[in-house]
């Protein structure tokens, strides 16, 4: 079973964010935040919804194991796409099909 306050920190730390600006950009107090991640306290239904926003994240996808494994390295992907120009997602896009096997 998922450690949500666990989960919920170690997301927040790989998005290089603080529990201050977690809780400043969720609308919730920085000591529900930090609750939350100590186990102390389970967020609602809302709440998790506006954290997983925050942090750039599906809830399909906060309780998936795979998701778990694999987010820091989908997390730094999605992040190095962003900073690329459309020219350059587009020779990306193109280069990666070229890995494709039919």
């Amino acid at each position: 079973m998922i450690n949500v306050g666990k989960r919920i920190k170690s997301l927040r730390e790989q998005a290089n964010m603080s529990g201050r600006l977690l809780a400043e950009k969720t609308n919730l107090d920085p000591s529900q935040i930090s609750k939350i991640e100590k186990g102390v306290s389970k967020p609602s239904l809302d709440a998790l919804e506006r954290i997983c926003k925050v942090l750039n994240i599906s809830l399909s996808e906060f309780f998936s194991d795979s998701a778990n494994e694999q987010t820091a390295e989908y997390k730094e992907f999605i992040e190095t796409m962003n900073a690329l120009t459309p020219m350059q997602r587009k020779l990306l896009s193109q280069f990666i099909q070229t890995f494709k096997t039919e």
